[in-house]
């Protein structure tokens, strides 16, 4: 295979981390959204590498053209998506009551495992403009009581359900 079709079978086996960042992206939406988004950034994607309208370096690059296609998509989709149901659990509920922006930065790093440049090149911003986003998001889940942030024994702090990436 060449190194364009690796690259568009690598993209394939990165579905199951895009469903799960577009289901969370989301926030309660539906499961048929986030797959419709996931599906149309894969689509999208592998048409601007087949046509060489992109050439990514490696798959790493078209990963984070990937996700940022899924961010785009998932923008103009979610305006006028239904909210989380009754039955969703709170951090659902925290996701959704955040800007759009905030809550794409913030599952980016905190569940994707990006690091801040590759986030604020994801959602279209400046690494400054994403780590406000970030820490907005952050402090807004932390004041609905959705982050642990009472410390432990000894000094220590608990463990959030959301990692923290430096």
């Amino acid at each position: 295979m060449g190194r364009r079709a690796d690259i568009i079978v690598g993209l394939g086996g990165a579905t199951p981390a895009l469903r799960r960042y577009a289901r969370a992206l989301c926030a309660g939406a539906g499961p048929a959204i986030a797959d419709d988004l996931v599906q149309s950034a894969l689509q999208s994607i592998g048409a601007r590498i087949r046509s060489r309208e992109l050439r990514p370096v490696d798959l790493a690059e078209a990963r984070i053209e990937t996700y940022a296609t899924l961010v785009a998509l998932a923008e103009k989709k979610l305006g006028n998506a239904p909210g989380p149901a009754a039955r969703h659990p709170p951090i659902v509920h925290g996701l959704a009551g955040l800007a759009f922006d905030e809550r794409a930065v913030l599952l980016l790093v905190s569940l994707e495992g990006f690091g801040y440049d590759a986030a604020a090149r994801i959602v279209g911003a400046s690494r400054e403009t994403a780590l406000a986003q970030l820490m907005r998001a952050r402090m807004a889940l932390g004041a609905e009581g959705l982050r642990p942030v009472a410390p432990l024994e000894g000094g220590r702090r608990a463990a959030s359900h959301l990692r923290v990436v430096k």
